[in-house]
């Protein structure tokens, strides 16, 4: 039933989830999905700021990825807002993946691949910054009541960790895995308006000046690839009787 994967890392369920798995009736049924929440913000959110602002201390830019295109591209200062909705996908992903027992193997494996994929765009950060220097047309645009968002934005998040955009990467493998569980069913609506905000989040990462379109290509290129060869063929052997050995056996 499995589909041969090019991609084995990350496949089958780590040890570090043995007691959530267990006992993941406990809190409410929440146990599980917290703890992969707290993977991401432990596992991505800690690593994202590290790498950003090591980028921005050594201050070594190995290539300029602007072109034409990202000056024609407009500062809209409202676009912040379906920018900041990512950190509303890492939840998501988790709460809905406690559908049922396979789609709760499916999840476990979800957060591992997007952990690891994480981890290789941080390589990617190291090994071949660029400094989004477009960042200067904000400052030359009149944001209105969006500079508050802007300003506590800049507070954190240094011009670096620009490609390939881990907002899209992240956002994207998440509607992708949650249009899997819930579509099409009665939920597809809901999924329908889920691929709406997500379009406005890839705009808005150009949109709000975070990120350059090279960013945004190679995002959807590493997403791609990463569903396709890696993800979707790693989720369709959850079904299989050696993952769920694996996960009894925890």
């Amino acid at each position: 039933m499995g589909t041969t994967m090019s991609i084995k890392l990350g496949t089958k369920p780590w040890k570090i989830w043995r007691q959530h798995w267990h006992n993941q009736n406990s809190l409410k049924g929440l146990r599980l999905p917290l703890v992969l929440i707290l993977s991401i913000i432990l596992g991505a959110g800690l690593g994202y700021l590290i790498t950003n602002h090591f980028a921005n201390w050594r201050g070594f830019e190995a290539f300029d990825p602007a072109t034409r295109l990202d000056d024609w591209i407009p500062v809209i200062p409202w676009m912040i807002l379906p920018y900041y909705t990512l950190y509303l996908y890492y939840p998501m992903a988790a709460i809905t993946g406690m559908r049922d027992d396979l789609t709760k193997r499916e999840v476990v494996i979800f957060h591992q691949i997007l952990l690891i994929t994480t981890w290789f765009v941080f390589a990617v950060f190291l090994i071949s910054p660029a400094e989004v220097d477009i960042r200067k047309s904000v400052f030359e645009t009149d944001l209105g009541i969006w500079e508050i968002w802007f300003t506590k934005m800049y507070e954190v998040d240094t011009p670096w960790n620009a490609w390939p955009s881990l907002h899209i990467v992240q956002s994207l493998l998440a509607v992708l895995v949650v249009t899997r569980w819930y579509y099409p069913t009665k939920h597809k609506p809901l999924i329908i308006v889920l691929w709406f905000a997500w379009t406005l989040l890839t705009i808005s990462v150009m949109t709000t000046k975070q990120h350059f379109v090279w960013d945004a290509v190679s995002a959807l290129i590493v997403s791609f690839f990463v569903w396709k060869y890696w993800m979707k063929p790693a989720l369709d052997n959850c079904q299989t009787e050696e993952i769920k050995q694996a996960f009894d056996n925890l």
